[in-house]
């Protein structure tokens, strides 16, 4: 292969890395511009008037059509005995549960009366000694309203491993009791199944305040649970940074090429040059 040749291939791919290189931070710019566009929208669904027990997608739809992160103020009466502990959850660096209890809707005349929906009620920490004691929890037993935001889905963390299936007692989900509270690393759609005996609405609601009584006999629970919720990031920031760090890779390749094939063959020129100069001199 003559240098001429080589430095041909060089330039080359020298010019191939600089363009894949600034083409994907190109890319990685669009991804954040589409996240930002995102993060707008859900502010904006932040300031929409607040979902009612009624207005929940109660025909079928999935949870794809949920205005995510809209203020809700559901209606209805909690299920305690149905209430799961979802372990290995973090809120300022502590580790704990997040208490999801299904709410079942008080919408007379709608089709969600009487249908189940999850409610991510809060947050407390795990015991110093015992990772498997959870605090008592006393619940409302009358009719509540539960302040919230709309999420598409109940929390999730990475396990090793699958969960078995709740086992109640006579092979009832819904009216059998369970002596020790439930534990659960993470809940799917066949665990409702089989934990309520039927599948609740799509999506869950995050509560951001304590329920507000709406019955005689209701006892409010105390202040045990913490719900200082993560604002929404949908990652604008990391696109960025990524970007950043290919137009560096795109910049450090120009500059190689231009100085390996360009610059430093010039300058090893002119400095031959003036050698042979000075010899014949």
């Amino acid at each position: 292969m003559t240098p001429g040749t080589s430095r041909l291939i060089a330039c080359v791919a020298g010019a191939a890395t600089v363009l894949v290189t600034a083409s994907l931070g190109q890319w990685q710019l669009r991804r954040a511009d589409e996240k930002q566009q995102a993060q707008a929208l859900l502010t904006t669904r932040q300031q929409l008037p607040a979902w009612q027990s009624a207005d929940w997608p109660c025909d079928g739809r999935s949870a794809e059509a949920l205005p995510v992160q809209r203020p809700a103020q559901l209606t209805g009466t909690w299920l305690p005995e149905r209430t799961v502990w979802l372990d290995n959850r973090t809120q300022q660096g502590r580790t704990g549960f997040e208490v999801v209890t299904p709410l079942r809707l008080h919408a007379p005349g709608s089709l969600c009366d009487g249908r189940m929906l999850l409610v991510q009620r809060g947050w407390v920490p795990r015991h110093a000694h015992d990772r498997l004691h959870v605090p008592d929890l006393p619940t409302a037993t009358g009719l509540v309203t539960v302040p919230g935001r709309v999420v598409a889905s109940v929390s999730r963390v990475y396990q090793l491993g699958a969960e078995p299936l709740p086992v109640a007692a006579g092979g009832d989900a819904v009216t059998s009791t369970r002596p020790q509270p439930l534990i659960r690393q993470n809940v799917d759609a066949a665990f409702w199944q089989a934990w309520l005996g039927q599948s609740p609405l799509p999506g869950a609601v995050l509560q951001v305040q304590a329920e507000a009584e709406r019955s005689p006999n209701a006892s409010t629970a105390p202040a045990v649970l913490s719900r200082q919720w993560a604002a929404p990031d949908l990652g604008r920031d990391k696109h960025l940074a990524y970007a950043a760090q290919w137009f560096a890779l795109s910049a450090v390749a120009g500059g190689l090429t231009l100085w390996f094939q360009f610059l430093r063959p010039r300058r090893l020129a002119r400095r031959l040059a003036r050698s042979a100069h000075h010899a014949a001199s």
